[in-house]
């Protein structure tokens, strides 16, 4: 009989149970209940709500690829950087490798003529006597010489002026007879006073003086007026 009434008593607490849950199911749900202008409103924020969550969505996309080709032509930039200087430093080099070519081919340009210029003067002073006996010659003929003489000293004569013209040719030149004396192109054999001739200049030359291409070869002697 316990038994029996204990499981009555059982039964009855879990419909009360329920019947309280219903019930609080039921107030709830009463006290939920919104107006017709509560539900649009709602319904509006949760559209707006929507609304902002997609923009916000579509919009992180394209900022993302604004960053990502802010990083791409940074990156560029950079190796532009990079090439231009290498660019530079190359133009650089070249240029100063042209540079020192070329100063090295004038270096070498410039030995090679003083060479061929110190070869030509040793062999045209080689010839100077001969024109010294030249010179010589001519100013020590006989008064009474022959006709015959005179046909022969012409022959040497145009010897002389094919030598002269060689020379000449080669750039060499006769240092002025006359005319002022110059210490760099003249060495005086003695100075004395002259009445036709200005101080200072040349009174006679004794020995002729050449040049060749500007470069005193062999200074001329000569006697100067004081």
């Amino acid at each position: 009989m316990s038994e029996q009434k204990t499981k009555n008593q059982i039964e009855n607490e879990v419909e009360e149970s329920l019947e309280t849950e219903e019930q609080a199911a039921t107030d709830a749900m009463e006290g939920e209940v919104m107006t017709a202008e509560e539900v649009a409103e709602l319904e509006a924020e949760e559209t707006e709500k929507l609304a902002e969550e997609e923009s916000a969505e579509e919009a992180e996309p394209e900022l993302s690829e604004l960053e990502q080709a802010q990083q791409i032509i940074a990156h560029l930039e950079g190796e532009l950087d990079v090439v231009r200087a290498e660019a530079a430093a190359s133009l650089e080099q070249m240029q100063r490798a042209a540079a020192e070519f070329q100063n090295s081919k004038r270096r070498q340009e410039k030995q090679l003529n003083d060479a061929i210029a110190r070869a030509a003067e040793r062999v045209i002073a080689q010839l100077l006597p001969v024109l010294d006996d030249f010179d010589l010659a001519f100013k020590n003929i006989p008064e009474d010489i022959s006709e015959e003489d005179e046909a022969w000293l012409d022959g040497f004569r145009q010897i002389q002026k094919k030598l002269m013209l060689l020379l000449e040719n080669e750039g060499v030149e006769m240092i002025p007879l006359e005319g002022e004396f110059d210490p760099s192109r003249h060495e005086a054999v003695s100075s004395e006073p002259n009445d036709e001739v200005e101080s200072g200049h040349i009174i006679e030359t004794l020995r002729v003086g050449y040049e060749h291409k500007g470069r005193v070869l062999r200074p001329a002697l000569v006697r100067v007026a004081s």
